[in-house]
């Protein structure tokens, strides 16, 4: 049980590692010139609800917070799985 206790702690220690770093060297700032704004093809209105916008920013823009998301959920999710599951007698 003890080696995989200190397994779990190595891993942990390396993707928290991972993160800061990744964290760390990315460059953050957009400039204001290169945002992409969405524009209708001529003769086609303006969408009301702004999804393409958001969807357009979440997709370029903020890609990589989105991805760090989707691992924090996985590894919430793997996490609640682990606990919800009955032990093996």
């Amino acid at each position: 049980m003890v080696k995989y206790k200190i397994k779990i702690i190595i891993l942990t220690l390396a993707f928290i590692a991972l993160l800061f770093t990744a964290l760390t060297i990315t460059h953050w700032g957009v400039p204001e010139e290169s945002r992409y704004i969405f524009e209708p093809r001529e003769g086609a209105r303006y969408p009301e609800s702004g999804i393409g916008e958001i969807a357009m920013e979440i997709f370029t823009i903020y890609i990589f917070s989105f991805e760090v998301l989707a691992l924090v959920l996985t590894a919430a999710l793997v996490g609640a799985i682990f606990v919800a599951r009955k032990e093996a007698v």
